[in-house]
């Protein structure tokens, strides 16, 4: 159905006050983003991709931007049966692949027939190897993009999701349990940068 006056476009319930939220912090809130931009870091290696993408928050620095959005997993006229936020980094320093999972997240891919991801891996850290599950082109490179300084990072938080990396500059999250509310957005917007920095920091360091 074509949005009409009656029928508006589609945009998730409780966006509105994600809109008032960004715009109290001065970010730009965009409620039916243009898809073509998230659409280029598909296919993901651990995640399923959605049908729609809705209620981006953009965050400009200097170095980068982080892009906060709402993936919406089925088609517009349904809704989800959980619901959820993800984050999108870009910063020239990002030069390795690797992605990792831990826990159960409901976006997990599990169909690779058209696009495989990297060989599952181990990285030589036992606690890590034993609940995380590690993807890239090999185990020396696994370790050097999930270097001690973020696998401790994230062992403090109980990071519970996905991580990918992207050699050509970017940086994808999902934490699992983070909703489409304000608190949400504001939490996993604040934790991008961190992730990022721990992600710059030279192997080896802590």
């Amino acid at each position: 159905m074509s949005p009409t006056p009656e029928h508006p476009p589609f945009v998730p319930p409780g966006a509105h006050h994600v809109a008032r939220w960004a715009a109290s912090r001065g970010l730009v809130f965009t409620p039916r983003p243009d898809e073509t931009w998230f659409r280029r870091w598909e296919p993901y290696d651990t995640m399923a991709p959605p049908e729609h993408y809705f209620a981006s928050v953009t965050w400009n620095t200097p170095q980068g931007s982080v892009v906060v959005v709402e993936p919406w997993t089925t088609a517009e006229d349904m809704e989800p049966l959980e619901r959820t936020i993800m984050a999108f980094a870009v910063h020239t320093g990002l030069r390795r692949r690797a992605a990792m999972r831990v826990g159960e997240p409901f976006m997990t891919r599990v169909a690779f027939l058209e696009s495989p991801p990297p060989p599952t891996v181990t990285i030589g850290d036992k606690n890590w190897d034993k609940h995380i599950a590690t993807f890239a082109a090999s185990g020396s490179e696994a370790a050097a993009a999930f270097h001690p300084r973020l696998r401790a990072l994230l062992s403090d938080w109980n990071f519970q999701g996905h991580l990918e990396l992207r050699a050509g500059g970017g940086l994808v999250a999902h934490w699992q349990g983070l909703l489409p509310t304000p608190d949400g957005y504001d939490r996993l917007l604040a934790a991008m940068p961190r992730i990022v920095a721990a992600a710059l920091a030279t192997p080896g360091t802590r």
